[in-house]
């Protein structure tokens, strides 16, 4: 099945469509999502990517994480996202919007966070391993192990502003 997801211009608006290779062959600015799932130990979610994938293969990412399908929205991403990867419905709230440029794969990225303490059913084929670490755990691990750039982006932006994921833990 070929994925089309909206082309959009360097200020997020939509000014096309495109197939997902050509979007990440040629460079093109597209949509995407990443969810934090935090559990009541105030643990993240991490997952650690299937060597099946096309893109990082065998690194960690956040708890889902996943494209935004041409004439979605966000927030139906999310939650397709969180469902499809982890088996779970949960309330999501935005945390924050960032952009990434890695090599040809450029994203607006909008994060949200959602709270679950597992169990979850998580697509094999797409996943190796999901575990919860506290964020000073994450940052340590980011010393030795892969992690894909948005996620290290989102550890950062964490790191550096914890009231971030205070806010929504409230």
């Amino acid at each position: 099945m070929v994925e089309y997801f909206d082309v959009v211009d360097e200020q997020n608006n939509i000014v096309g469509r495109a197939t997902r290779d050509e979007c990440h062959t040629k460079g093109l600015w597209h949509r995407a999502v990443h969810i934090l799932i935090v559990n009541s130990k105030n643990e993240i979610l991490l997952q650690k990517r299937s060597m099946q994938k096309d893109l990082y293969k065998g690194y960690w990412i956040d708890a889902a994480a996943g494209h935004v399908d041409s004439g979605e929205i966000y927030e139906e991403a999310a939650e397709r996202e969180l469902k499809e990867e982890l088996g779970i419905t949960v309330p999501l709230h935005h945390l924050f919007d960032f952009k990434k440029a890695a090599g040809n794969d450029k994203e607006f990225i909008r994060v949200f966070a959602g709270k679950h303490e597992g169990l979850f059913n998580f697509n094999r084929e797409e996943i190796d391993r999901v575990e919860f670490f506290t964020l000073d755990e994450i940052q340590g691990m980011l010393d030795y192990d892969k992690f894909t750039p948005a996620t290290v982006e989102i550890v950062n932006r964490l790191a550096a502003d914890p009231s971030t994921l205070k806010r929504f833990l409230q």
